[in-house]
């Protein structure tokens, strides 16, 4: 006797927004590690990844390439773990200014529209090229 075959998997579909933002945060992360080249804090040049230094829960923010800093894999491991000794870190290669500065500002929700995620898009492309000296 066969069992029953198991039932197909259902993928929910993702939207032209979420396919938009998903490829406007990889190309913010491939022009904040293009920008730094090695891990802010260690300077290791392994495994880099993009840090938001204001979450990027908060949409204002989420694409700017201030609000990024490069880590390898284990600092930004440890900065998950104790966000807020990781803050001194943070204060030390950017600024304290700057830090409260952003801290405050870049704090807002915001619903871009898809024609601001396609000009998002675009605008991180260029600044890629840039970075990469194309």
């Amino acid at each position: 006797m066969n069992p029953d075959p198991k039932p197909k998997r259902k993928y929910k579909r993702r939207t032209e927004r979420q396919k938009l933002d998903a490829d406007c945060l990889e190309l913010w992360s491939l022009c904040v590690r293009a920008r730094d080249k090695t891990c802010r804090n260690c300077n290791s040049d392994f495994n880099l990844q993009a840090h938001h230094i204001v979450q990027r829960n908060y949409k204002a923010s989420r694409y700017l390439l201030e609000n990024g800093i490069c880590l390898c894999s284990g600092c930004h491991f440890h900065e998950h773990v104790d966000p807020e000794k990781f803050r001194g870190i943070v204060i030390g290669v950017i600024g304290e200014t700057k830090y409260l500065y952003m801290q405050e500002t870049y704090r807002i929700n915001y619903k871009y529209t898809i024609d601001d995620l396609v000009e998002i898009h675009r605008q991180l492309q260029t600044d890629l090229e840039i970075l990469r000296g194309a």
